[in-house]
């Protein structure tokens, strides 16, 4: 006899992608490794680490010099454990990057996290090692990277640039910002800094807030060069795919790396680098086409529900429950 159909309930979920093969947030890694440098002073607000990419496995020779990331992190992650995953991304994909701790308790003062950062930038590209196999390109600017009370920081970090005498910030992401301590005018951010601001929509802690104060302070950016985005949780398949405010950290015990970190923050952090560097990849990076919205396909040929992106400051989508909405 010919077994019927399997009950629903007992068929297996479909699971979420794997990180894809190639591309802004794919596995095609150019180098297999990296080193870290850390420096320490007296009151540890203005400690830094530098990770380099190491064992090029590119055609050709190695390159003696790739673009410069500064990762600006969040309240209290003061620590390069909770973005290890990432960054070991961004320098296999061909970046150094450059981890400052702005901030080393809940007492130290939001208005020095800028200041601190800044100091902590210039002390690491001033004693870069003059052996070392692999220096950052200065002259092609720098991406900023920034996750909740990073994105104020690095908001700040950008519009001082030239007067700190920093590399010119030439692309920023903005993932799920504070909107705390901003600098009362962004018009120091060039007008040609490619921008997106990320919000995830089950992100209570800041939810909308910060991307609407950047927004506000950024209008000298042309539309073709800022994005505001929504980021949307998926429970089609299993484990569920959440957006809440930890999207972009891991190996905290309360988040893990997913399709939200591949096709989201990883794509989008890679495509405004490659976009502003080299001139590619752009369509990734901006414009709300499917290359920067997609967030994959679901094992069973469904698409994971993909972001969205305004050149506006948008009303809140149905049912989010991003603070703020």
């Amino acid at each position: 006899m010919l077994a019927g159909p399997i009950p629903s309930a007992l068929a297996a979920a479909p699971t979420p992608p794997a990180q894809p093969a190639a591309g802004p947030g794919g596995a095609d890694y150019l180098w297999s490794g990296s080193t870290v440098r850390s420096v320490t002073f007296s009151d540890h607000t203005k400690d830094y680490w530098v990770f380099a990419p190491t064992g090029w496995q590119g055609s050709g020779g190695a390159p003696s010099t790739v673009p410069l990331v500064t990762l600006v992190h969040g309240w209290l992650g003061d620590d390069p454990k909770y973005y290890e995953d990432w960054i070991n991304h961004l320098t296999r994909k061909g970046n150094v990057v450059i981890f400052p701790r702005y901030q080393t308790s809940a007492l130290t003062l939001p208005r020095t996290f800028a200041g601190n950062s800044i100091y902590s930038i210039k002390h690491a590209l001033a004693n870069y090692p003059a052996n070392a196999a692999v220096k950052p390109d200065t002259s092609k600017g720098m991406t900023l990277i920034a996750h909740s009370w990073g994105g104020p920081t690095a908001a700040n970090i950008a519009n001082r640039w030239s007067a700190e005498g920093l590399p010119r910030p030439n692309a920023i992401l903005f993932t799920e910002p504070y909107d705390r301590s901003l600098d009362s005018s962004l018009s120091g951010i060039p007008s040609t800094t490619k921008i997106d601001c990320l919000v995830g929509d089950e992100d209570t802690t800041v939810g909308r807030t910060g991307c609407d104060a950047i927004w506000d302070l950024t209008g000298h950016i042309p539309t073709t060069n800022r994005n505001y985005m929504w980021m949307f949780s998926d429970a089609h398949g299993s484990p569920a795919l959440t957006a809440d405010h930890r999207v972009p950290t891991s190996n905290n015990g309360q988040a893990e790396v997913d399709a939200l970190d591949w096709y989201g923050i990883w794509k989008l952090g890679d495509a405004l680098r490659d976009c502003a560097v080299y001139g590619t990849h752009c369509d990734y990076a901006l414009g709300g086409t499917a290359h920067q919205t997609s967030l994959g396909t679901w094992s069973d040929g469904v698409p994971v529900r993909p972001m969205t992106v305004s050149t506006t400051k948008p009303a809140c989508p149905a049912g989010s429950g991003a603070k703020g909405c």
